[in-house]
């Protein structure tokens, strides 16, 4: 053994070490070519073992989308690389976009495991980061069953949203004219629309641990900077062992998020009833929970506090964060864009009167639903889509792509693109108007709340909450710049959403 070892360590000269290291980089290559034969071109000799091609991405970009700007000069909207140990494609075309979510959306179903989104989840337990299976399902089919009953009591739906319009409206008269942040009151008024819709009635952002549920909410979503950090080091295992803060950060914001649902849930337990009906998200749970367990076994399973858990944040950081974020978007938009402000207001003037708007009259405002489709086409709230994972092999665009491959839709270059809209960087609500005044609902490549499988699930919901909210603020005020020709930034910042950057505006009462 000992002549063994010697033998090996005479051989270790630099030649024979270079050699050697070149064999295993020929090696290396050869099987990326072979992984990759027949998918969308991508830059294959700069795949670095372990890293992939993570030195093709541009690392001082200010938004996870922009990181791929060179590749897709380089190589076309439809292109593939390897990051760290996975496969790796972009959907940019809207035909690609189209195959991958509408056509194709059980191939492109499921949610690849990595380390941040199996931790934040505890276990793959969620509906947004959770892969697509048999508890997945299960649990799509609770929740939204749970707010189809919800928002098939149109009254009671409306007074809830009414109510805090309402008090939207109160805050903005008390501002009297002066500039103010709009964030932090539509921040509120929506999540305790969400608060009714998931905890039932008793729970708002009076309750201080909704409060400091909504506050955590609104830091975590609001942490761009360990956001964009994480959501590229998660394509590389090997990155969970290494000392980095901004993983530690985002977990223990979120650990504290379900320490606050489950006291909230425990709450909830002590006081169930089953005999009485479903009023909220949580008792439809909970009923669910009370049937299944003496039924079925791996259903019972299904609905154990982790799994409730992570429905309960999914409710309520999707629910209130996308919706809040759409209507700082739109006033910003109306305050660069006052013609169609005027316009709106004019339109609500004559079929309203001086009553106070309804979910009666939605068909008769169709101004109001384009200026929320043309702010969620060029705000792009959510921009590029949460990663997709393919669950078998399958194909894009005449393209080979295999099981196991991480794939990203790209709406924002569609709710962009040239070929699909008219100028399209530019704001313009009548484009989803048609020349008899109706609005046009089924133009296709418009795709905010995503589309298929994974089609957002609070997606009915958001529509009421926009609907009634923006009517109720522009029957009432029109806001004007901070200071006159300041209007609010339209440039994005980009953490799983994308939100404006923080703006100023003025609420003037009309008369």
């Amino acid at each position: 053994m000992a002549s063994l070892f010697a033998t090996v360590y005479d051989s270790l000269s630099f030649p024979n070490v270079l050699l050697v290291l070149l064999l295993f980089l020929l090696l290396h290559y050869l099987m990326v070519l072979y992984q990759f034969r027949n998918m969308p071109p991508g830059p294959r000799l700069t795949a670095f073992p372990v890293l992939g091609n993570a030195f093709s991405l541009d690392f001082n970009a200010e938004r996870l989308t922009d990181a791929f700007k060179s590749l897709r000069e380089n190589y076309g909207r439809v292109f593939s690389l390897k990051l760290g140990s996975y496969k790796f494609v972009m959907a940019s075309t809207p035909e690609a976009v189209k195959e991958m979510i509408v056509q194709r959306s059980a191939d492109y179903a499921g949610r690849q495991q990595t380390y941040f989104f199996e931790k934040a989840t505890l276990g793959g337990k969620g509906l947004v980061l959770g892969n697509y299976g048999p508890a997945w399902k299960y649990h799509r089919k609770l929740f939204t069953t749970a707010l189809r009953q919800y928002l098939s009591d149109i009254g009671l739906v409306e007074t809830r949203v009414s109510t805090q319009a309402e008090k939207l409206v109160h805050f903005m008269e008390e501002q009297d004219g002066k500039p103010f942040d709009p964030a932090d009151c539509l921040q509120r008024v929506v999540a305790d629309v969400i608060c009714g819709v998931t905890f039932g009635e008793g729970y708002d952002t009076t309750n201080p641990d909704v409060n400091k549920l909504l506050k955590l909410n609104v830091e975590l979503v609001a942490n761009t900077d360990d956001s964009q950090i994480v959501g590229v080091l998660d394509f590389f295992p090997f990155a969970k062992y290494l000392p980095i803060k901004a993983y530690d950060r985002l977990l223990q914001m979120v650990l504290r998020i379900f320490d606050i649902i489950r006291k909230l849930l425990r709450e909830r337990k002590e006081n169930f009833d089953p005999e009485e009906p479903v009023k909220d998200l949580i008792s439809g749970l909970l009923h669910a929970r009370h049937q299944d367990s003496e039924n079925d076994e791996v259903r019972a399973a299904f609905l154990s506090d982790d799994y409730l858990l992570n429905t309960v944040e999914d409710m309520f950081i999707a629910g209130f964060e996308t919706t809040s974020t759409t209507m700082k978007w739109a006033i910003a938009f109306l305050v660069n864009y006052p013609k169609y402000q005027d316009d709106i207001q004019l339109e609500l003037d004559e079929v309203l009167g001086g009553r106070n708007p309804s979910l009666e009259d939605r068909t008769n405002l169709p101004l109001i639903h384009a200026i929320i489709m043309e702010t969620l086409r060029v705000g792009n709230v959510v921009p590029l889509a949460l990663p997709h994972f393919t669950l078998q092999d399958t194909t894009l665009c005449g393209y080979r792509v295999p099981k196991d491959t991480i794939v990203f839709a790209d709406t924002e270059s569609v709710h962009l693109d040239p070929k699909c809209w008219e100028n399209p960087t530019v704001f313009n609500p009548y484009r989803h108007i048609d020349e008899n005044g109706k609005l046009i609902t089924n133009q296709g490549n418009f795709y905010p709340f995503g589309a298929g499988r994974r089609v957002c699930a609070g997606e009915p919901l958001a529509k009421v909450e926009l609907f009634l909210f923006l009517s109720w603020m522009l029957q009432k005020f029109t806001f004007i710049a901070e200071e006159d020709g300041s209007p609010p930034s339209l440039k994005g910042l980009f953490s799983g959403t994308q939100f404006p950057v923080p703006y100023k505006i003025r609420a003037i009462k009309r008369k």
